[in-house]
């Protein structure tokens, strides 16, 4: 009997978790006709999460910068062909920061997953925030004008 009720729990217990991950809605951003970026202001509560498609090539620079009203809400960057779930992410705004700035190593659609974390989303809190994302030209070529900059340099130890 007692392995029947451990299992009934178990099995309750699976169905609330699955209850509670809900399916993320996937958006894909258009920049404004002749813009290099957008800015995209929603709503979230509980475990809702949006996740914005951007296409964009390598070396292009892109700028996200998340403003929301509660402090528990964040973003990740997903690399093309990344998912949250299933991949790590190529940048996590909880530790790094609420800004990106950097230059994209592939071609391809860029998944940015804007959610609220776990803390605030048990307790069913929600979120107004603001999604500014842009992407630049290509990165300036570096001028090695020396020569040494790409050079490896082998040093050996003295007899």
């Amino acid at each position: 009997m007692k392995k029947f009720q451990f299992l009934v729990c178990v099995v309750t217990l699976a169905w609330g978790h699955m209850a509670l991950a809900q399916e993320a809605v996937v958006k894909r951003v258009q920049f404004p006709a002749g813009q290099s970026g957008t800015s995209i202001s929603e709503n979230l509560t509980g475990y809702q999460s949006v996740e914005y498609l951007l296409g964009a090539r390598a070396g292009q620079s892109m700028v996200v910068e998340l403003a929301a009203s509660n402090p528990s809400t964040y973003f990740n960057i997903f690399a093309p062909g990344d998912r949250p779930g299933e991949s790590a992410a190529m940048y996590v705004a909880a530790t790094n920061g609420l800004r990106y700035d950097g230059v994209l190593p592939s071609d391809g659609d860029y998944r940015i997953q804007v959610f609220i974390n776990r803390n605030a989303a048990r307790r069913n809190e929600s979120t107004k925030y603001t999604l500014n994302v842009s992407i630049g030209g290509n990165a300036p070529q570096q001028d090695y004008a020396d020569g040494l900059s790409l050079s490896l340099i082998h040093i050996s130890e003295p007899t």
